[in-house]
C-alpha cells in the first residue's frame, strides 16, 4: 500500500489539467472548422478569417507541444537518479553513473520505452580536444599548427603519446583529476567504439523496448558518454503526466565547470527545480556554493528542497528529525523561507520494485520496513510532496500555458460570432438595404484601416526605442567598468597566484614544457570555474531581467492600443447597426508576457549556451605558438639547466615565471576578445531578434482584436447583387453556425471558470 494513497490523491490536479487541455484543443479545432465554413459562404479566402485560422492552429500546436520542465539537482551521490526513478515507478535511469562526463538526462512519459542518445558531431568533439590540448607539449613540438582531428590516426598517436609523457602527478589538479587530460583520455579510449556512430552532422542512437536497458551501459561508461550531448528517455508509465519533463542533472559538485554550465542551461528553462540533499551528509560546502550561484541567477524562488533520507544512517525518527532541522536552519541562511520535504528515494523505489528485488535488497527493505515510526513519517512526507508537486505543476501550466491561449481563443470566437451576425443581417435585407449597410461598413472599415496603420507606425517607433535601450543596457553590462563582470574576470586573472614551489620537482622530472602545460591546466580550471560560478549567473540574471523588461514594456504598450481598438470597434458596431446584433468587444487585456517561451520557439531563438563563456581558450592556441615566445623560454630554461647551484635554480624559476606571466597575459587578452564577441552575439543574435519577434506577436494579437467586429462584406454584397447566392440556403447555414458559435463561447466561459478553480 505504500505510495498508493499518495498516487491516488495527487493525480487529481494533473488529471484536471489534462482534461482542461483536451477541452481547449477541441474548442480550438472546432473554431477552426467553423472558420472554414465561414470562408465557404463567401467563396473566397477572407484575410481576417485566415488570420484567425492561423491563431487556432498555433494554439492547438503550442498546447500539444508545451513542456513543463522540472530540474532535479544536487551533489554527487545525493540520490538524484534514484529520486527521478521513483517518480516514474521503476529503475530506468543509470544510478551511480560516472561523474566526469555526466550529462543532463531528460525523462518524459511516452507510449513505449525509448532511449534517444544524441551524439556530438565531429566538429564538437575536435573542439573539445582543441580546448583541452592548449599548450600540450607534443602538439607544439609536432610543428602542425592545424587543429586536432581525432579521426586522423597521426593525431591520435600524438595525443596518446602526450598523455603518456605527462607524469601521474601532472594529471592531478587541485586534488582531482585534470578535467582536460581526462577528457582527452576518454575521447581516445572510446573512439573505436563510437567512430561508426558519430557523424559530420548530429546523430542519434535509439534503444527501444527490450533494448532500452542498453542505454545505461552507454551513459555509464565515461569513454562513450563523453561523446554524448543530450539524453532523452521516454517511459511507458504515468510519471508526472504528458508534457512534463524531469531532468536528472549532473552533480552540483562536479569538478568540471562545463558540467556546471550544462546545468545552468537547463535551469534557465526549468519551471521548477528540486534540490536533493542527502540526509547522510547534510548540507555541504558544495551545496552552499551551488545554491548561492542559483540565487545569483535569480531563480532561487523556483527551488524546492528534498532531504533524501538514507534509513540505514538514522537510529530513530528523533535522530532523523534532528538532522532535518539542522539542514533547514542552514538553508535559511541562503533562502529565507525554504520549502522542504523529507523523502526516501531508495526505500520508495524498492517498494515499487518489491517483486524484483535481490535477496540482499529484500532483507534490507524488510529491515527498513520494521522501522514503523520513520516509515510512517516519510510516507506522510511523500504524500505532502506529491500533492505540492502536482499542484505546482498544474498551477504553473494552467496559468502560464492555458490561460493566455483561452483569452486569445475567446477573441476569435467572439469575432466569428460577430462575423456571422453581420452576414446574416446583410442577407435578410433587400438589395437596397444590403447596399446601404455595405456602404456604412466600407466607411467604418476605412477608419479602422487608418487606425491599423497608425498602430503599426507608432509601434514601430516604440519598438525601435526599446531596442535602443536594450543595446545600451547590454553594452553597459559588458563594459570593462569597476565591479562589472568583465572587470571581475580581469582582476581574477591578474590576481591568480601560481605556487612555484609546487612545481620544483616537476621541472626536474618532467621538463619545462610538461610543467607549463600542467600550470596552464590548473589556471584554466580556475578561470573556467570563475566563469561558471561568478560570470554565468550574472549574465543569466541580466538577460532574464532584460527579457522581463522587454515583455513588460510590450504588455504596458498593449494596454492603450487595446483600449483604442476596442473603443474604435464599439463605434464601428454602433455606426453599422446601433450595436443591436453584435457582441461587445472582449474586455480581456492584450498581453504577451506569458508567451515568452512560445515566441522564442517560433522565432528559433535560444540563449547562447552557458559554456560559450569558456571558449576563450581556443584563441590562445595559435598565440601560444606565435606570441608566447615559447621556444625562447624553453631555451632560457635549457641554459639555466646547464648551470649549477642557486643561480641555476633561480633562473629555472625565472623561466617558469616568465611563461606564467605570458600565459596570464594571453588569457586575459583572449577572454576580453571573446567576451566582446559574446556580447555582440547576445545583442544581435538574441535580444534584438527577440524584441522583433515579441513585437510581431503583439501586433498579431492586435490584428486579431481588429477583426472582432471588422468584417469585410464587400464580396458578399457583390454576390447578393449579382444574384449568385441562394439566400435561404446561406441564411440556414449561418443560423447553424450561429448556434455553433454560441456553443463555443459557452464552452470557453465554462473552461475559464474551471481554470480559475484550478488556480485557487
Amino acid at each position: 500500500m505504500i505510495g498508493k494513497i499518495a498516487k491516488l490523491e495527487t493525480t487529481i490536479d494533473m488529471a484536471s489539467y489534462e482534461t482542461l487541455k483536451e477541452q481547449l484543443t477541441r474548442i480550438s479545432n472546432d473554431t477552426a472548422r467553423l472558420l472554414d465554413d465561414a470562408e465557404k459562404i463567401t467563396e473566397q479566402t477572407d484575410e481576417g478569417l485566415s488570420r484567425w485560422k492561423v491563431t487556432c492552429r498555433t494554439i492547438a500546436e503550442q498546447t500539444s507541444e508545451e513542456t513543463m520542465r522540472v530540474a532535479v539537482v544536487g551533489a554527487i551521490k545525493s540520490g538524484k537518479s534514484t529520486f527521478v526513478n521513483t517518480l516514474f515507478g521503476g529503475d530506468y535511469l543509470k544510478r551511480g553513473a560516472g561523474v566526469v562526463t555526466s550529462i543532463v538526462t531528460r525523462v518524459r512519459a511516452g507510449s513505449r520505452l525509448r532511449a534517444s542518445l544524441y551524439l556530438k558531431n565531429w566538429d564538437e568533439v575536435n573542439r573539445d580536444i582543441d580546448g583541452a590540448s592548449v599548450l600540450l607539449p607534443a602538439h607544439l613540438q609536432s610543428g602542425d599548427e592545424q587543429s586536432f582531428d581525432i579521426r586522423r590516426e597521426k593525431d591520435r598517436r600524438i595525443l596518446d603519446q602526450a598523455l603518456a609523457d605527462l607524469a601521474a602527478d601532472q594529471l592531478i589538479a587541485n586534488d582531482t583529476r585534470s578535467a582536460g587530460s581526462v577528457l582527452m583520455a576518454s575521447y581516445l579510449k572510446g573512439y573505436d567504439q563510437v567512430q561508426q556512430l558519430v557523424e559530420a552532422d548530429h546523430a542519434t542512437v535509439v534503444f527501444e523496448n527490450g533494448r532500452f536497458p542498453l542505454h545505461r551501459d552507454f551513459v555509464g561508461d565515461d569513454a562513450m558518454a563523453v561523446y554524448l550531448k543530450d539524453v532523452l528517455l521516454e517511459i511507458d508509465a504515468g510519471g508526472l503526466g504528458q508534457g512534463v519533463e524531469v531532468a536528472d542533472c549532473q552533480g552540483s559538485d562536479s569538478p568540471n565547470p562545463l558540467h556546471l554550465a550544462m546545468i545552468q542551461d537547463y535551469l534557465t528553462m526549468a519551471h521548477l527545480t528540486v534540490y536533493v540533499i542527502s540526509s547522510r551528509t547534510g548540507l555541504r560546502q558544495a551545496d552552499i556554493r551551488f545554491l548561492s550561484m542559483i540565487r545569483k541567477m535569480g531563480i532561487l524562488d523556483s527551488v524546492v528542497f528534498v532531504v533524501n533520507c538514507d534509513l540505514s544512517e538514522h537510529d530513530s525518527l528523533s535522530d532523523l528529525s534532528g538532522g532535518i532541522q539542522k539542514i533547514e536552519a542552514e538553508l535559511r541562511l541562503i533562502h529565507p523561507n525554504p520549502e522542504t520535504f523529507t523523502y526516501s528515494a531508495l526505500f520508495f523505489l524498492m517498494s515499487q520494485m518489491e517483486s524484483d528485488l535481490s535477496r540482499r535488497d529484500r532483507d534490507r527493505f524488510d529491515h527498513w520496513r520494521r522501522e514503523t515510526d520513520m516509515i510512517e513519517f516519510i510516507e506522510t512526507e511523500r504524500i505532502r510532496f506529491h500533492r505540492f508537486l502536482e499542484k505546482k505543476i498544474s498551477r504553473e501550466r494552467s496559468t502560464l500555458l492555458l490561460k493566455n491561449h483561452l483569452e486569445r481563443l475567446e477573441i476569435v470566437a467572439g469575432g466569428l460570432g460577430n462575423w456571422i451576425a453581420f452576414n446574416r443581417d446583410l442577407l435578410t435585407r433587400d438589395a437596397g438595404g444590403a447596399r446601404e449597410l455595405g456602404d456604412r461598413v466600407y466607411g467604418q472599415r476605412d477608419r479602422l484601416d487608418r487606425l491599423k496603420v497608425t498602430v503599426k507606425n507608432t509601434m514601430g517607433g516604440a519598438v525601435s526605442q526599446v531596442k535602443g535601450e536594450l543595446k545600451t543596457a547590454i553594452d553597459r553590462f559588458f563594459d570593462a567598468h569597476a565591479d562589472g563582470v568583465v572587470d571581475g574576470v580581469v582582476r581574477f586573472i591578474r590576481s591568480y597566484q601560481v605556487e612555484m614551489q609546487r612545481y620544483e620537482d616537476s621541472l626536474v622530472s618532467a621538463g619545462f614544457a610538461n610543467t607549463l602545460y600542467t600550470v596552464f591546466q590548473e589556471f584554466r580550471q580556475a578561470v573556467d570555474a570563475h566563469m561558471a560560478e561568478i560570470v554565468n549567473p550574472q549574465v543569466i540574471r541580466f538577460i532574464k531581467a532584460q527579457e522581463k523588461k522587454l515583455m513588460g514594456y510590450l504588455d504596458e504598450m498593449a494596454g492603450p492600443y487595446g483600449g483604442m481598438i476596442d473603443e474604435a470597434l464599439a463605434r464601428y458596431a454602433d455606426a453599422v447597426d446601433n450595436g443591436s446584433h453584435f457582441l461587445q468587444p472582449a474586455a480581456s487585456p492584450i498581453r504577451i508576457g506569458a508567451e515568452l517561451e512560445a515566441i522564442r520557439k517560433m522565432a528559433g531563438l535560444s540563449l547562447p549556451p552557458a559554456a560559450a563563456t569558456m571558449r576563450y581558450s581556443t584563441q590562445i592556441k595559435t598565440e601560444a605558438v606565435m606570441r608566447f615566445g615559447f621556444y625562447k623560454i624553453v631555451n632560457l630554461f635549457r641554459k639555466a639547466f646547464k648551470k649549477s647551484g642557486d643561480k641555476a635554480h633561480h633562473e629555472q624559476f625565472l623561466a617558469l615565471m616568465s611563461g606564467v606571466k605570458r600565459m596570464k597575459r594571453e588569457t586575459e587578452r583572449s577572454i576580453l576578445f571573446h567576451l566582446k564577441d559574446y556580447k555582440e552575439n547576445i545583442k544581435f543574435q538574441y535580444m534584438l531578434k527577440l524584441a522583433d519577434a515579441a513585437a510581431e506577436a503583439l501586433y498579431r494579437q492586435l490584428l486579431e482584436r481588429f477583426q472582432h467586429h471588422g468584417a469585410d462584406l464587400s464580396r458578399l454584397v457583390a454576390l447578393i447583387q449579382a444574384r449568385r447566392l441562394d439566400r435561404e440556403k446561406v441564411v440556414a447555414s449561418l443560423d447553424h453556425m450561429k448556434a455553433s458559435s454560441r456553443s463555443l463561447q459557452e464552452k470557453i466561459g465554462h473552461l475559464k471558470r474551471e481554470l480559475r478553480q484550478l488556480d485557487a
